[in-house]
């Protein structure tokens, strides 16, 4: 065999050698990619209103229709790749149940001092300053139930109070809130702070920390 008979040979050896070795490595495979149509409900919170009615004393307010929130559906074209999302795109809204709003009616009836004093509702009744906050009659708010430690059910015009600072059973008019009778005691209630009951968690909530004064009326 000549030396380019040789030389050729090798050649062609290498070559298949490294087509082999070529075939035998691990391919990376394409990732899979899918799609696929999702729906999702979107919450639409209620709104609140606030209606005046002189068939409330001014600074009382009642809850006489609760609110309930609503939803859209709306529709995702969603793209995975290896079964993570990737992108996400809307195809379209509508409305699934419309939102019932919260109305509140607001007392816009006048107090006559001198008519209730003449009654023996103020005569004689002393005012302190209380720091007043809100419940409801959750059971996140009250601590699993709807009821007061003394049977009634929290709502407005019930409100806890520390009895060694206010009886239970005392007939109470809070500035802004209206009148009320203690009929609750909470953990967290001691001395001059008040708790003041509402029908909803939002009526509550909006009442914060603030400072009250309040008259006692018996």
């Amino acid at each position: 065999m000549t030396f380019f008979a040789v030389t050729s040979a090798m050649l062609t050896a290498g070559a298949v050698s490294l087509l082999n070795a070529r075939a035998d490595e691990p391919r990376t495979p394409s990732p899979a990619i899918s799609a696929k149509v999702v729906k999702v409900k979107e919450p639409i919170p209620y709104k609140t209103t606030r209606k005046p009615t002189s068939e409330l004393r001014e600074g009382s307010s009642k809850t006489v229709q609760a609110g309930a929130n609503g939803y859209n559906i709306a529709s995702y074209r969603v793209t995975y790749r290896d079964g993570d999302e990737v992108s996400r795109e809307l195809l379209g809204r509508k409305l699934g149940k419309k939102p019932i709003a919260e109305v509140i009616h607001v007392g816009t009836a006048p107090v006559s001092r001198g008519r209730l004093a003449s009654r023996g509702y103020y005569a004689g009744r002393r005012v302190v300053t209380m720091i007043a906050t809100g419940y409801d009659p959750s059971p996140a708010s009250n601590g699993g139930t709807n009821r007061t430690s003394t049977g009634l059910k929290v709502g407005h015009g019930i409100v806890a109070v520390d009895p060694n600072f206010i009886p239970i059973g005392t007939r109470l008019f809070i500035e802004g809130y209206g009148y009320a009778v203690a009929a609750d005691v909470g953990g967290a209630i001691k001395g001059n702070r008040i708790d003041l009951g509402h029908d909803t968690a939002r009526g509550a909530r909006n009442v914060g920390r603030r400072v009250v004064r309040v008259r006692i009326l018996n």
